[in-house]
C-alpha cells in the first residue's frame, strides 16, 4: 500500500458491528475513533489484530469511511468485521461499530518504530487515531518434536509404532521432510496421525502441531538390547531430531538339518535305522526345553535320542538321533518323515526323505519259492509227460 490516505477494507460483523445505543456522555458530542491498544509491539512476518471502535455521540446516523496513512507499501493491511473486507461502516445515533484492524508486516521488514494514523470521516464529522507500532524482528524458524513414548519394548518380530508430535513454532508455514537413521536391515515408514497413507513430507502451518506415526521394523536378526533410532524433521530453515529407542528382547530361531546338511537317507523295510540330525539356534536368545516329535508314514515308528533338548545357546547347535523303523510291509520307494522341535514360543519342522528298500532275506525267500515251484512244475511234466 502507498503512503498517504489509504482506503481500507472494512468488515462489518453481525457480532462485532454494533448499532446498540450508547447514551452520550455529558457535554460530549461527535465522532470518535478508538482502540484499546494505541501503542503495540508486533513481529515481522506475523499477523496482528487490533480492536477498533467508532463511536457516534449525539450525531445523526453516519456512513463513515475509514482511511489510514503512514504504513510502508509492502505491509498487508485489512480492517475486518465478520471476516469480510469493506470500506465503510454505518454508525447509528449514539451507537458504535466494532471492527478489527489486521496488520501483517513482511518477514524481511526492518525492525523499528512505525507510527500510523487511522481516520474515520462521514457527513462532516471526523476523528483520527494515532497508533504507535514497534516492529520487532521475526521469530527464528523453529521446529519441535516430542515423542509420546520414546522407548518401546518388543522382539525382532515386533512392529514398533512411535507417535511424535511435531510443532511449527515459526511465523510462516513449513514443508517438513521426514527421515530416519536406522541400523542395517531396519525399515521405517511415516504416517500422519491415524491415516493409512505413507508419507515422506507434510505441510505444517505456523503454530500448528501434527502427530506423526513412526513405524520401525527391526531386522530379523537384530541383537537383543536397546537399539537407538534418530528421526529427523527438516524444513528449509529449521530442523529437529527425535531420539527413539527400540528395546529388543532376545528371540530364539531354531532350524533342523541332517548330517552334512542332508535331509535324506536309506532304510530297509521292517528294520531300525538311525539318522543323525542337528538342531541349530541362529537367534539372539537361548532355545530351552525343545521337545522332539515326528509325523511318520502310517505304521512306522520314530523315536528321538534325546527326546528333549534342554538348551541351545544363541548361534549354538545340538545333535539329535532320529531312530526310524519303517513298517515291514513298506513297499520300496521314497517316504517323508516330518521332524519337529517345539519349545517356549518356538516351533520348527523339517521334512526328512527316507528311501525304503526291501530286505534281502525276503528276496532270497522269494527266489527259493520260485525255484521250488519250478522244480515241482518240471517234475510234474516229466512224470505225466511219459504216459
Amino acid at each position: 500500500m502507498r503512503s498517504g490516505v489509504l482506503a481500507l477494507f472494512v468488515g462489518l460483523s453481525l457480532g462485532n458491528v454494533a448499532y446498540a445505543k450508547d447514551p452520550s456522555p455529558d457535554n460530549v458530542k461527535g465522532l470518535y475513533l478508538t482502540t484499546d491498544f494505541p501503542a503495540i509491539q508486533i513481529r515481522a512476518g506475523e499477523d496482528t489484530t487490533l480492536p477498533i471502535t467508532i463511536y457516534n455521540y449525539g450525531l445523526p446516523p453516519l456512513r463513515t469511511a475509514v482511511t489510514m496513512s503512514g504504513l510502508p507499501a509492502d505491509w498487508k493491511v485489512e480492517l475486518q468485521g465478520s471476516g469480510k473486507p469493506v470500506s465503510a461502516a454505518f454508525v447509528d445515533y449514539d451507537g458504535r461499530a466494532s471492527l478489527n484492524l489486521k496488520l501483517t508486516p513482511p518477514a524481511n521488514a526492518k525492525p523499528g518504530a512505525y507510527p500510523i494514523t487511522l481516520s474515520a470521516e462521514g457527513d462532516g464529522a471526523k476523528s483520527t487515531l494515532p497508533i504507535a507500532i514497534d516492529l520487532a524482528a521475526p521469530v527464528a524458524a523453529k521446529l519441535t518434536a516430542t515423542p509420546k513414548f520414546p522407548v518401546l519394548k518388543g522382539t525382532p518380530k515386533t512392529s514398533f509404532d512411535f507417535s511424535v508430535a511435531v510443532k511449527n513454532e515459526s511465523s510462516s508455514d513449513m514443508t517438513v521432510n521426514l527421515a530416519a537413521a536406522t541400523p542395517a536391515g531396519y525399515t521405517t515408514t511415516f504416517k500422519e496421525g491415524y491415516n493409512t497413507q505413507e508419507i515422506t513430507s507434510l505441510q505444517i502451518k505456523t503454530n500448528e502441531s501434527k502427530d506423526i506415526s513412526v513405524n520401525i521394523k527391526p531386522a530379523p536378526n537384530a541383537p537383543a538390547g536397546q537399539s537407538p533410532v534418530k528421526v529427523s524433521f527438516t524444513a528449509d530453515k529449521a530442523k529437529v531430531e527425535s531420539d527413539l529407542t527400540l528395546d529388543i528382547a532376545g528371540q530364539p530361531t531354531v532350524s533342523i538339518s541332517g548330517q552334512d546338511e542332508r535331509l535324506s537317507g536309506d532304510a530297509v523295510a521292517g528294520q531300525e535305522k538311525t539318522f543323525p540330525l542337528v538342531v541349530r539356534n541362529t537367534g539372539t536368545a537361548a532355545a530351552t526345553g525343545l521337545a522332539m516329535n515326528a509325523t511318520p508314514p502310517s505304521g512306522w515308528t520314530v523315536t528321538f535320542d534325546p527326546k528333549t533338548v534342554p538348551d541351545v545357546a544363541p548361534n549354538g547347535e545340538q545333535k539329535v538321533n532320529m531312530v526310524v523303523t519303517p513298517t515291514a510291509k513298506a513297499i520300496a520307494g521314497d517316504y517323508v518323515v516330518s521332524a519337529r522341535a517345539s519349545g517356549d514360543g518356538v516351533s520348527e519342522s523339517a521334512s526328512y526323505r527316507v528311501t525304503v528298500t526291501t530286505s534281502t532275506l525276503w528276496g532270497i525267500t522269494g527266489l527259493a519259492v520260485i525255484a521250488v515251484a519250478l522244480l515241482v512244475l518240471v517234475g510234474a511234466v516229466g512224470r505225466f509227460g511219459r504216459r
